[in-house]
This record gives structure tokens, C-alpha cells and sequence, in this order.
């Protein structure tokens, strides 16, 4: 019999938070078992091609470079393509749906028609073929020689339905900071015109934000939240440190996109009804390509 590889097999609905946004919080997600073989098997930075005398650089290996990497560990390689898979998407939407349903009414149509959406595996398949483009990626930030945050509190860009972390800190991990943090608008009267303009680029300064919760870096620990432009978070500070931060990231992507973005980056609008993506229209090719590269 497979065994169960979802860092999402022993959530329920119970589990979902919805303040200030959807996100679900699971520590010891895997069974012992498995996380020990995947955290003994987890592919050295050499074999992922990383350059480790970057001072906290994030780096992510894809889930198609790993389904093309036969020289992978094969639990890994089962892994990640589970974490693409249209199963895993399902998993999402027995979750969240409701939570969903509330944030982008009639987007997604009822919980049927949203689970029978398509999903494929981003950079393997496009949007003529899927509905939602997964990945699950070999990731981690290298280590620290000037005490830094790899990214300060911001939203995700607006075609990411969800965003997912699973943190694989080693055994001899010592390093101080990389948390996760959650937080709102310090002023719930502030107008969403208003709310945008606190924004520069993608990023929202600590002074316009309450603190909500604290996700440390842990074994074994998911996070994963849906996205929307009041879905921030952050990562707490980093101290010097020999030692890479290593964990799984988990993307959704639609089309179009949930949300907007001005010239300039910063948070614009929700999608409004109608809306037609460049992408659908054809005519958006250069777009296209600079989404590509941004969520690369």
C-alpha cells in the first residue's frame, strides 16, 4: 500500500484559521518516519546547482527540474510530484473552499465545480491545458553573514491562489530568526484605496501593521494560506549563521489573476467581474513572460 506523502493528511476544517486571513497551521504534519527519510534524503546544495556564499538568498528548485532529475532521491522526487499534483489541489479545496467562496464570490463557482478545475504541474503544462499550475519546490535560503530578513512583510503576487510553506530545520539548525509572521492593518477603518497606498511595491512597513502570530521555523511544520491582498506575512530577521534555512514551498497559480498591481507594483484592485487576462486574449506574450520570471 503507498503510503500517505501530503503534509495535509492530518489537517481537518477545525484546523483553518480565518483571521486575518485563510491559513492553516499543522506541526508534526508528516508522520516521524517519513519526515526522518525525507530530512536524511534532502539533496545537497551542490546537486541543486546553489551557490551558498550568497548572504541569505532565497533559491528554489522547481518541481519540473526535479521530475526531469533522476538522480534525485526517489522519496523526494515522489514527494515534490505529489505536492504538484491534482490530488494535493483537491486537499486545498476540501480545506478552504468555504474560506474561498467568501473572499472571491463566484470566481470559483460551488465546491464541485472548483474541485473539478484542472491542475498541472507550472512549467510542465500552461494554461491551455490546466486551470490551476501547482509547484512544490526544493527550497531554502543560504547562510547568513549580515543579519537580515530574506523578505520583510508583503503580500504574494495576485495570480497565486495559495502560498505554502513545509520547514525541514536540520537537526544542528542554530541560527536565531526566519520565522514566519502574520499580520493585519493596524487601522481596520482604512478604506481599501487607502490600505493600497501604505504599500510600496509589495511590501507594507511594520508601523502600519499589527502583529497577529509568529510561525517559527520548525521541523516538520506546514503553513499555508490563501491569498489575498490582506494575506500578509513576512520573515523575521535572520542572525549570522554558517547554516542554510531548508523547507518545501507551495504555489497555486490561476488565471487570471485574483488581484491587480500598478505599474509601480504595489496592490491595485481586486479582479474586477468580466475581466479578461492578456494572457486569454493572446495579445499579453511580454506580460506573460515577466510573470513568469517574477514567480520564477
Amino acid at each position: 500500500m503507498t503510503r500517505p506523502l501530503s503534509v495535509l493528511q492530518n489537517a481537518t476544517r477545525a484546523d483553518v484559521r480565518s483571521d486575518p486571513f485563510p491559513h492553516i497551521v499543522l506541526k508534526n504534519a508528516l508522520p516521524e518516519a517519513l519526515y526522518d527519510e525525507l530530512a536524511a534524503s534532502f539533496p545537497s546544495a551542490k546537486a541543486l546547482g546553489v551557490d551558498t556564499r550568497q548572504n541569505n538568498k532565497r533559491w528554489n528548485y522547481f518541481a519540473y527540474k526535479v521530475t526531469k532529475n533522476g538522480s534525485l532521491p526517489k522519496i523526494w522526487r515522489d514527494f515534490i510530484a505529489y505536492h504538484a499534483s491534482q490530488a494535493f489541489y483537491d486537499e486545498i479545496v476540501d480545506l478552504f473552499y468555504e474560506d474561498i467562496a467568501a473572499l472571491y464570490p463566484g470566481r470559483f463557482g460551488d465546491k464541485a465545480q472548483m474541485r473539478g478545475m484542472r491542475a498541472g504541474t507550472r512549467k510542465l503544462v500552461d494554461f491551455s491545458s490546466a486551470d490551476v499550475l501547482m509547484d512544490a519546490m526544493i527550497s531554502g535560503n543560504t547562510p547568513v553573514t549580515t543579519a537580515g530578513s530574506v523578505r520583510t512583510s508583503h503580500v504574494d503576487l495576485g495570480d497565486k491562489l495559495y502560498s505554502g510553506l513545509f520547514y525541514m530545520r536540520p537537526d544542528d539548525y542554530d541560527a536565531v530568526g526566519g520565522d514566519l509572521t502574520i499580520s493585519r492593518f493596524a487601522d481596520a477603518a482604512l478604506t481599501d484605496v487607502e490600505r493600497h497606498a501604505l504599500f510600496d511595491d509589495a511590501y507594507v512597513e511594520d508601523r502600519h501593521l499589527e502583529h497577529v502570530a509568529t510561525v517559527p521555523y520548525a521541523k516538520n511544520t506546514v503553513v499555508l494560506f490563501i491569498n489575498s491582498l490582506k494575506s500578509v506575512h513576512g520573515v523575521t530577521v535572520r542572525q549570522p549563521s554558517d547554516k542554510s534555512r531548508l523547507f518545501m514551498n507551495l504555489v497555486g497559480q490561476v488565471d487570471p489573476p485574483l488581484y491587480l498591481l500598478h505599474q509601480d507594483g504595489r496592490p491595485a484592485e481586486y479582479v474586477p467581474d468580466g475581466y479578461v487576462s492578456p494572457r486569454a486574449k493572446g495579445d499579453g506574450l511580454i506580460m506573460a513572460l515577466i510573470r513568469r520570471l517574477r514567480a520564477a
